[in-house]
């Protein structure tokens, strides 16, 4: 039987229920959002100038410090909306652009011939230049490489001893995945005597509206044919011939980060004004052999100075 009293309750019961439905339409109750997504992380980082350290990731938060500029910094966390959780022998947070994979390298010995052409052929641009000391997985955080889109700099990163390269930042589009610099090296020796070497990336990624200018060791007075992997095709391009005359390094511009082939083979030395001046070019990544007919019309070549020389020309 049901009684007077068991009635009453269910109809307060399903008022309130249809009450409390109605108020969250309405808006007159808070409904929880979902927060941002958080990803663990060891890794370690490097402050960049004027690196504000907080208590909580948030700008309302309270100030903690503030981090000088090329200072290890481990982080153990990150979040989707733009913050690392770091250890500095306390929890605390810092927004992500507040780091980078490195520093600027204040003074580059003789000895490091990478950084030192590619310093060279940023200051020749008028561009600021940043050195990026890779983590163990040679890689460059998309966070990172993004925070520098848009400006007019030229990021280096050295690979090892052999390969470095440098990111000559245009226009504003980010990249959507890190960027992955572990490359696999192979060495033939050709029956004319020359060397045949081919660098592999299993990770390959277009940079669109980014210009990447590979250093490559080869030594003086050589030619180095440099073959460019075409994604698109799944086949190597013959993308230019460099001469090593006057440099230990041939350069393979590209807009992309992929496989990389090249041929090295002894040459007299003694080149024209005209192909020095064409090696200057391609190792600044600007103009890209826009004097040889042959080679703009090349759908392979013509892709690189459609991403990249109209912006070249604001500069």
């Amino acid at each position: 039987m049901v009684t007077k009293v068991s009635k009453t309750k269910y109809w307060i019961g399903r008022t309130i229920g249809i009450l409390t439905l109605v108020c969250i339409l309405m808006g007159s109750i808070p409904v929880q959002a979902q927060g941002p997504t958080y990803t663990q992380l060891n890794d370690v980082y490097y402050a960049v100038e004027g690196c504000t350290v907080y208590a909580e990731p948030t700008y309302t938060s309270t100030v903690l410090t503030t981090i000088a500029a090329n200072v290890p910094v481990r982080v153990v966390g990150s979040y989707s909306n733009g913050w690392y959780r770091i250890n500095i022998g306390v929890i605390a947070y810092c927004k992500m652009d507040s780091l980078t994979t490195a520093g600027d390298v204040g003074v580059i010995t003789a000895k490091d011939t990478q950084a030192y052409y590619a310093k060279q052929t940023a200051d020749q641009l008028g561009y600021t230049f940043h050195y990026m000391v890779l983590n163990d997985k040679k890689t460059i955080k998309k966070d990172i490489f993004n925070s520098y889109i848009g400006q007019k700099a030229i990021l280096f990163a050295k690979i090892d001893d052999e390969l470095a390269v440098s990111f000559k930042m245009l226009y504003a589009d980010p990249v959507k995945q890190d960027i992955n610099l572990n490359y696999t090296r192979a060495v033939t020796v050709n029956g004319d005597g020359s060397r045949t070497i081919e660098l592999t990336n299993s990770d390959e990624q277009a940079l669109t509206g980014q210009l990447a200018i590979f250093q490559v060791k080869t030594g003086y007075d050589k030619a180095v044919d440099m073959y460019i992997w075409d994604m698109n095709n799944a086949e190597y391009n013959l993308m230019n011939t460099y001469y090593t005359e006057f440099s230990e390094y041939a350069y393979a511009p590209v807009t992309q980060i992929s496989n990389i082939k090249y041929t090295e083979a002894e040459i007299a030395n003694s080149l024209t004004t005209e192909v020095r001046n064409k090696m200057d070019n391609i190792r600044k990544g600007i103009k890209y052999l826009s004097y040889d007919e042959t080679d703009y019309k090349n759908a392979f070549t013509s892709r690189l100075r459609k991403d990249t020389e109209y912006v070249d020309y604001q500069y």
